[in-house]
């Protein structure tokens, strides 16, 4: 068996690739309730605190 005819294999060389965020699915359903909840505390809070007249 001659070896001439052989040809090491080499790898091609592959360019980083940049790093891939990963896509943000939809929201959960309990999202948007808690971001009212949130909100209608705050507000509550700052109702209470008296920033806005009596």
């Amino acid at each position: 068996m001659s070896d001439d005819n052989i040809i090491p294999f080499r790898r091609p060389e592959k360019k980083p690739e940049p790093p891939v965020k990963k896509p943000r699915g939809p929201l959960p359903g309990w999202v948007p309730f808690a971001v009212l909840v949130a909100v209608a505390i705050g507000i509550y809070l700052v109702q209470q605190s008296g920033l806005f007249g009596p």
